[in-house]
């Protein structure tokens, strides 16, 4: 893989976007962060990404999923990950039927997140 990994971060909360650009970029990716679904999908249908880090409540719950599922159809190879604050069992389920790679929980430390990118991107 030529060059650095793009990553697209979709979440509401700005604290959020914003620390996880700066710690992504920090460790070499080249990060882009919306706050919307549909910022997000316009950017996945112009732009292409190794990497959809996707909070699951963007507005409404379960938005993450329509953008797991753009990402899914247009970066079929892309990594893909729900940040949850509200996790749940009908959630974490749906995130298996969409073959996200992970579903993580708002807190998870962020060291383990960037080691499931990486790793996730060698095995790619």
């Amino acid at each position: 893989m030529s060059g650095a990994s793009t990553v697209l971060v979709v979440d509401d909360q700005e604290t959020i976007r914003t620390m996880l650009r700066r710690v992504l970029e920090n460790e070499g990716f080249t990060v882009t962060a919306v706050g919307t679904v549909t910022e997000a999908l316009a950017l996945i249908s112009q732009s292409r990404f190794d990497v959809l880090i996707s909070d699951l409540k963007i507005g409404h719950p379960a938005d993450g999923f329509v953008v797991v599922s753009a990402m899914r159809r247009t970066h079929p190879d892309a990594l893909t990950f729900i940040l949850t604050g509200y996790p749940a069992f009908e959630t974490a389920l749906e995130a298996m039927r969409q073959h996200v790679n992970d579903y993580l929980i708002k807190g998870t430390p962020i060291k383990e997140l960037v080691e499931k990118i990486k790793t996730g991107l060698v095995q790619g």
